[in-house]
């Protein structure tokens, strides 16, 4: 099930995805066109949660094998990861 997300929404996240760290920056430009028009709300909310943290811990979530606690949060790091992979292919 997807969410409708506005044109407004989509802009602040997109605004939100920008980080210091470039390999986080370059990751979410990607994770925003392949992935945000098809998040559910509580992956949206699990994004939202992954981006309150500062790039270092949120790099070494991504690049960890690691499960995260909440199914959501886990659903969005896997499709992080699953990017990462793809792009080093």
């Amino acid at each position: 099930m997807t969410t409708e997300i506005s044109v407004e929404a989509t802009r602040r996240m997109e605004w939100r995805c920008r980080r210091g760290m470039l390999e986080l920056d370059l990751l979410f430009s990607l994770f925003m066109t392949a992935y945000l028009p098809h998040l559910n709300h509580l992956q949206i909310e699990a994004l939202n949660e992954l981006l309150e943290l500062p790039d270092n811990e949120l790099w070494k979530l991504i690049a960890g094998s690691d499960c995260e606690k909440s199914k959501p949060v886990g659903q969005v790091l896997n499709m992080l990861r699953g990017l990462v992979v793809h792009q080093n292919d």
